[in-house]
């Protein structure tokens, strides 16, 4: 059971890894290129891009955790059912949100407190991408069926082509031709393209082999996708919820030099963060799939192999941003006071990691299993510790009790991972004889 663990997270880790570097490369060439404000655009818009990517994602875990569930319990109408269901969402969702953002992505920015050179900056940014949100939502939204349909590779595959293609983009746009932010976001949106294609080739494929049926959809379909693709949606917004709280209140306390700093901080600390969720989410279709099986001891020993490399994952993770702490600024070409910053803050974040690591693989593991309400309690509860923590703390402590919201709300949030977790494991022991997984698709 290790080896086909690793078989399938290994990859994933790779693709979740790619999903980050976007971000990584236009900070790279938008800081060397444009400046400080060029960073603290991008990390003032991300959230939005994240909101895109989190659709597509939050479709694609929903209708894999139901296709896995399913091809456990031996169903293939079922499987071929959530395969369609799960694809017709992705499309109504791509004309959704695209035209959601074209129309009131400015408005938004305003909200999330940029003010001047930075506020112009993100808005070209976010436009360009909300233009490009049809490919983002299908890329994001159908790598997890190719992991669920055992193509690990083929995801990471689809994902690198994508990573590579904005690299020599980014090169050209923003560094050759000096098209600043704007090229940045184009660079992306057209690597995004990139990768929904040779994902789109598979799935083409594989509904031509399931035949007629596949894409009769029915609304207790889509509601299954959507309460379970509730919870790997908030893993992905949640972060970028979290991220426009402390951009505001860094702009309270401080001025832009601190969301520059921030921004050199998430551009690392988001690649710890989504190799863990690689961790979770390539667990995720094993997990699944041994659920509808009805096999207790083999979910527990997948979900025991997540939890031993996530915290090889962080561990690793906090060694390499402590001792390039910095390092890192002058690669993304921040300003003094901001590298300065990012520097003495970045090791309290590195290390909130371990925390995080519990966190995200309980949420996935509760999830892969389709019991959602301790996944949402684990997911969007951070949202709301860390704003009680960023309204009360920054009273005593001024700037630094912005940025301690953060990793102490890890600790909080983990500690309440256990406590669901333990909460379930007695459960279990009073209901030893209980099925499983006992939901079933009706016509």
């Amino acid at each position: 059971m290790l080896k086909k663990f690793l078989r399938f997270v290994l990859p994933s880790m790779v693709a979740f890894a790619f999903t980050g570097l976007y971000s990584i490369v236009d900070g790279f060439f938008v800081g060397n290129n444009v400046g400080d404000d060029g960073l603290a655009a991008i990390n003032v818009a991300y959230p939005l891009v994240a909101f895109i990517n989190a659709v597509g994602t939050g479709i694609g875990m929903g209708g894999s955790v139901m296709l896995s569930i399913a091809r456990g319990r031996g169903d293939e109408r079922a499987e071929k059912r959530y395969l369609g269901s799960t694809l017709i969402y992705l499309l109504a969702a791509s004309a959704v949100v695209t035209a959601l953002l074209v129309g009131i992505h400015p408005y938004l920015i305003d909200v999330f407190g940029a003010e001047g050179r930075v506020n112009a900056y993100a808005d070209d940014y976010i436009f360009v991408l909300a233009c490009f949100a049809a490919p983002q939502i299908f890329s994001t939204g159908c790598v997890p069926l190719l992991r669920n349909f055992g193509s690990s590779f083929g995801a990471m595959f689809a994902m690198s082509a994508g990573f590579v293609t904005n690299i020599v983009l980014d090169w050209l746009f923003v560094d050759y031709l000096a098209d600043g932010v704007f090229g940045a976001a184009v660079a992306t949106g057209i690597g995004q393209v990139v990768t929904v294609l040779p994902c789109a080739v598979y799935l083409f494929f594989k509904v031509k082999k399931f035949g007629g049926g596949v894409f009769r959809t029915s609304p207790a379909e889509l509601g299954h996708i959507t309460r379970v693709g509730i919870s790997p949606f908030g893993v992905l917004l949640c972060p970028q919820i979290i991220t426009i709280i402390l951009n505001k209140f860094l702009f309270v306390y401080g001025d832009s030099s601190y969301v520059a700093a921030y921004s050199v901080i998430m551009y690392v600390y988001c690649v710890d963060l989504l190799l863990l969720q690689g961790v979770g989410d390539g667990a995720q279709p094993l997990i699944s799939f041994v659920q509808g099986e009805g096999d207790r001891a083999g979910v527990i020993k997948l979900r025991n192999y997540a939890y031993i490399a996530a915290l090889i994952v962080a561990a690793v993770g906090f060694a390499l941003l402590f001792g390039l702490r910095h390092v890192i600024p002058d690669v993304f070409g921040a300003g003094e006071f901001a590298a300065a910053e990012s520097a003495r803050i970045l090791p309290f974040f590195a290390g909130s990691a371990l925390f995080t690591a519990v966190s995200k693989i309980t949420a996935s593991y509760f999830y892969s299993m389709d019991r959602n309400s301790s996944a949402y309690a684990i997911v969007y509860g951070e949202v709301a510790v860390i704003l009680l923590f960023v309204l009360t703390l920054p009273e005593a402590w001024g700037i630094d009790g912005v940025w301690m919201s953060l990793p102490l709300a890890q600790v909080v949030i983990a500690l309440l991972a256990m406590a669901l977790l333990y909460a379930l494991r007695r459960r279990f022991k009073r209901y030893p004889d209980r099925p499983a997984y006992i939901r079933i698709l009706r016509a």
